[in-house]
């Protein structure tokens, strides 16, 4: 019997679709936009931090504090109002901060209780920080602060009470800043420590007009949602002036890196190398993206920390 001419094809088409499939398969697990969550909560605590490091040393320098800040001599606490006239940097939130500090010479340590004001704005609430150091020096102020320092969910206003820290505990959290800033992005990315730079300008009561400059990474909560992995990020030479720019920093490095959720060893997802501009459009550029994240080599992002 002749075969037909038209039999071949009965496999061609259902072997195109199969085809096509795969390829679109492939296509979706290389096409998945970068996942900001993690930079974006690093950037904001970061951000937060330097804003209560510079009310904090003016309050303690006696120098002029903005108009949104009092300072209780007697109990030791800083109390700031978040409005719309003076802001958080990088947040929407209006609310009540507090400050207690410990001062000693050019530095002192701090603790803050963020009241109405929502840091991270999304399912996880940053409640406090306890006990950052921070210290004058001739380049400027410089803070660090630690995972171990971040306290999320539910809290009390306990963290405000300083009376029971020794010196001992005190020196052990001042040393803090004698660690060397890390500067390879892909070495710190989940060491989850964070040093930050802050030069006041000479500005002592606008605390916009700061520069700053963040080093460190790791994770400031688990984000695991839409991933299937768990996103650390790292931040290197990232410079912040919010005066200049409140949609972006200004220069600098930033990575996420996404690992399959489930301990070790770790599967790498994906990783998101970004460049940051001096133009204030609230964007990043994709230098180098792998894994999940590929096909956003070379693209401009929206950082969304507005």
């Amino acid at each position: 019997m002749k075969q037909s001419p038209s039999y071949p094809f009965r496999w061609m088409v259902p072997a195109a679709l199969m085809m096509l499939l795969f390829s679109c398969n492939k296509l979706r697990d290389t096409n998945q936009k970068p996942e900001l969550e993690s930079l974006q909560q690093g950037l904001k605590t970061s951000v937060a931090v330097a804003y209560c490091v510079s009310v904090a040393h003016s309050a303690f320098q006696g120098k002029p504090l903005p108009e949104n800040v009092v300072f209780n001599k007697n109990s030791g606490l800083i109390y700031i109002n978040i409005d719309e006239n003076h802001p958080l940097p990088f947040n929407s939130s209006t609310g009540d901060i507090i400050l207690a500090c410990l001062w000693s010479g050019n530095g002192g340590v701090m603790s803050v209780l963020f009241g109405d004001v929502d840091i991270l704005e999304g399912d996880i609430r940053l409640y406090g920080l306890y006990l950052v150091p921070f210290i004058e020096r001739e380049e400027g102020i410089l803070a660090l602060y630690e995972k171990q320092d971040i306290i999320l969910g539910n809290g009390s206003d306990t963290i405000l009470d300083l009376s029971n820290i020794t010196d001992p505990v005190f020196k052990t959290r001042m040393d803090r800043l004698d660690n060397e800033k890390p500067s390879e992005i892909f070495a710190v990315v989940k060491q989850n420590v964070w040093f930050i730079n802050i030069d006041r300008n000479n500005t002592f009561s606008n605390v916009y007009d700061d520069d700053l400059t963040i080093n460190g990474g790791g994770q400031i909560a688990e984000v695991n949602k839409s991933s299937g992995g768990v996103i650390y990020h790292a931040v290197i030479n990232t410079e912040i002036n919010y005066s200049v720019c409140s949609k972006n920093p200004l220069s600098g490095f930033a990575l996420i890196q996404n690992f399959k959720a489930g301990g070790e060893p770790y599967i790498d997802l994906g990783n998101s190398l970004f460049s940051f501009h001096k133009n204030c459009d609230g964007l990043a550029h994709v230098e180098l993206s792998t894994g999940k994240y590929f096909s956003y080599i070379n693209k401009d992002i929206s950082l969304e920390i507005q």
